[in-house]
């Protein structure tokens, strides 16, 4: 059994943040530039997160299975999703769909008519999965490679 909540303390954050790393650096580092891993650490950790989560324009879920944090996401400014990475070892349980249940959620209680991602190519079955399509070709920034996607509701 699983639980999602939207994560509000410092701690909770840091460990879905630690979590984010720890999965991109198993599934998603291998086939990044040494500049991508950087860039994507250095968003993870960096100054931009820390201000989006002060001015709360950066929500963030977690997923636990009892105590244990095995999934997050984070939606930025009501409507794109930033993070979402799931434990290896609980893969293909429906945690992703569940939080992104949660952000939708959110997204359209927010008013949002369509939620946007730029997906890796691990994601892109996932997100077509939830009904999101691409919106261009495969594209680059700071050695991140990445296929913008967006659902409408």
């Amino acid at each position: 059994m699983y639980t999602v909540k939207m994560l509000s303390d410092k701690k909770e954050i840091t460990s879905a943040l630690q979590l984010a790393e720890d999965v991109f650096l198993l599934f998603e580092a291998p086939f990044f530039t040494k500049n991508g891993t950087e860039s994507f650490l250095s968003f993870v950790w960096g100054n931009n997160v820390k201000k989006m989560l002060a001015d709360r324009s950066f929500v963030v879920w977690g997923c636990y299975s009892g105590s244990v944090l095995v999934g997050m996401m984070a939606l930025r400014n009501e409507c794109h999703i930033s993070l979402a990475f799931v434990r290896g070892d609980f893969h293909r349980q429906g945690i992703g769909r569940m939080l992104y249940a949660e952000a939708k959620n959110y997204a359209l209680a927010k008013g949002a008519k369509k939620i946007t991602v730029n997906a890796s190519d691990y994601g892109i079955p996932f997100y077509r999965a939830m009904g999101f399509k691409e919106t261009d070709m495969q594209l680059e920034a700071d050695g991140i490679i990445y296929t913008p996607m967006e659902c409408k509701f």
